[in-house]
């Protein structure tokens, strides 16, 4: 689901997203090695890994994030957030920002508020 104001600024791509064993089975049958792309939590739950402060799989292209797996991307993913509009730059868990990322806070930054609406969606893959 894309919210429909979505800007595609990735912020989303910076939460943690727990996998299930299926999910990470599929995302392996596209060629990829499950130790590249996951890691585990101190619970022992996989997550999708990420490294500069966004999922293993988010690439931005001419300012714009797109999923590499978005055909593939597990169930946390597809669904989020789970409404029509995105108010995730409101979130609490974004909030602090004086512990996250660099990258983590430009795209903050970009987040869509919830009135906005984009121009147009991109087609994936970009």
């Amino acid at each position: 689901m894309i919210p429909g104001n979505c800007n595609f600024c990735g912020l989303c791509c910076t939460l943690a997203v727990k996998v299930t064993e299926s999910e990470v089975k599929t995302i392996e049958s596209l060629g990829r090695n499950r130790s590249d792309f996951t890691e585990k939590d101190e619970a022992g739950s996989t997550l999708l890994k990420r490294e500069n402060g966004w999922c293993h799989f988010f690439e931005l292209k001419n300012s714009t994030g797109f999923c590499k797996i978005y055909n593939y991307r597990p169930k946390p993913c597809s669904g989020f957030p789970g409404k029509r509009l995105c108010n995730l730059s409101e979130n609490i868990v974004f909030s602090d920002m004086s512990n996250k990322h660099p990258n983590v806070k430009l795209l903050w930054k970009k987040a869509p508020k919830t009135g906005k609406l984009p121009d147009k969606q991109p087609e994936f893959p970009i």
